[in-house]
């Protein structure tokens, strides 16, 4: 639909549904996955067709595998030596206060002495959300 479609519309809110379309759409869900009596039913009524999916042949299953380094899910024939990015290390942090003497002349009162400095251990960054220091092929668990 485009918005002026939607603008004419009396029951819709331009850009987001009403909260009755949105139950109502809960309902019917629901209700149709109620009538289904094993999982594999369930899979193929809630799966949409036509959905786009990388794959190396077509009408391939695909069998995903989770990697012990990433925790992301992968396919293991498109894997490849540079696939994934990790860190070896934990992000956690440290007080100015570690590396200070306690000694007299010592910098134990310096300003924000005791604020606590996240960063990687491995490599340093100070971004939480790097993507990894490290790049090696996606390892599964089934390995």
């Amino acid at each position: 639909m485009e918005i002026s479609v939607l603008k004419d519309h009396p029951s819709m809110i331009v850009g987001s549904f009403k909260l009755k379309h949105l139950v109502d759409a809960h309902r019917r869900f629901f209700r149709g996955a109620i009538e289904f009596n094993n999982v594999s039913k369930l899979v193929k009524f809630t799966t949409r067709k036509g959905s786009i999916r990388c794959a190396t042949e077509p009408n391939q299953q695909h069998i995903w595998r989770t990697c012990k380094n990433c925790k992301t899910q992968f396919d293991p024939k498109l894997n490849h030596p540079r696939a994934c990015r990790f860190h070896t290390a934990h992000f956690g942090g440290e007080t100015k206060r570690k590396f200070e003497s306690v000694h007299t002349g010592g910098t134990m009162h310096t300003p924000d002495s005791g604020t606590v400095f996240q960063y990687w251990h491995c490599c340093g960054s100070e971004d939480p959300f790097d993507p990894g220091c490290t790049a090696a092929p996606h390892f599964s668990y089934d390995d």
